[in-house]
């Protein structure tokens, strides 16, 4: 599995980087709606046909960002999660490790909670990519959980419908968290919803 959600992201192109991180600092500041590539190239001090070389849009640009955020969120999740042994412990430390970036950097991009609420089309391209990648990467987890003997035998069929349903269950939280105004109710109980996930509440027999 690829370690980005797009080999873009990955790329250290010193101008793109340049671009990136200064509509990050005007979209925070003035909202993605009354940002225009005029303003971002005022920004960086580059001409707009400097912008038009890497991104057609703004829209693009904000893909980009989101995408940059996205990547670097779960490789920081990944490096934390790759500390632990069980397959438990990795699953419980991934998804903390993404909850806790969430609530800690939300009051940053608070600005775009209204736009994104408005313009669904501006992330169903990030939400695709990203559930593509998090769908193989929860795969994976099965596989190293059933390597060790610490999951049973699944199916492929079986090891893909779980992938998807625990995805939908981390992006509906995720939601409701970035979303939301009960981030203190969650977050000294990420690990119990990770627990909850994975393994259920039900008594052991």
């Amino acid at each position: 599995m690829s370690n980005s959600l797009n080999e873009e992201v990955a790329s250290v192109d010193p101008v793109r980087k340049e671009i990136l991180t200064g509509a990050r600092e005007l979209f925070i500041h003035f909202g993605f709606k009354k940002t225009t590539m005029e303003d971002i190239a005022k920004k960086i001090g580059k001409s707009k046909s400097s912008l038009y070389y890497y991104f057609k849009t703004k829209e693009e640009i904000f893909e980009a960002m989101a995408l940059e955020d996205m990547d670097q969120q779960h490789r920081i999740a990944v490096e934390i999660m790759n500390k632990e042994e069980s397959v438990q412990d990795r699953f419980r430390a991934f998804v903390v490790s993404l909850f806790t970036h969430l609530i800690l950097n939300k009051q940053e991009y608070s600005v775009f909670k209204a736009e994104v609420m408005e313009n669904p089309f501006l992330i169903m391209n990030i939400t695709e990519k990203r559930n593509a990648y998090m769908e193989v990467f929860l795969k994976e987890l099965v596989l190293y959980g059933i390597r060790r003997s610490e999951i049973r035998e699944l199916s492929h069929e079986e090891i893909d419908i779980w992938a998807k349903a625990i995805n939908v269950s981390l992006k509906a939280i995720g939601s409701r968290l970035f979303l939301g105004n009960d981030q203190e109710k969650f977050k000294d109980h990420l690990a119990f919803i990770a627990d909850s996930l994975f393994i259920g509440i039900t008594k052991k027999l």
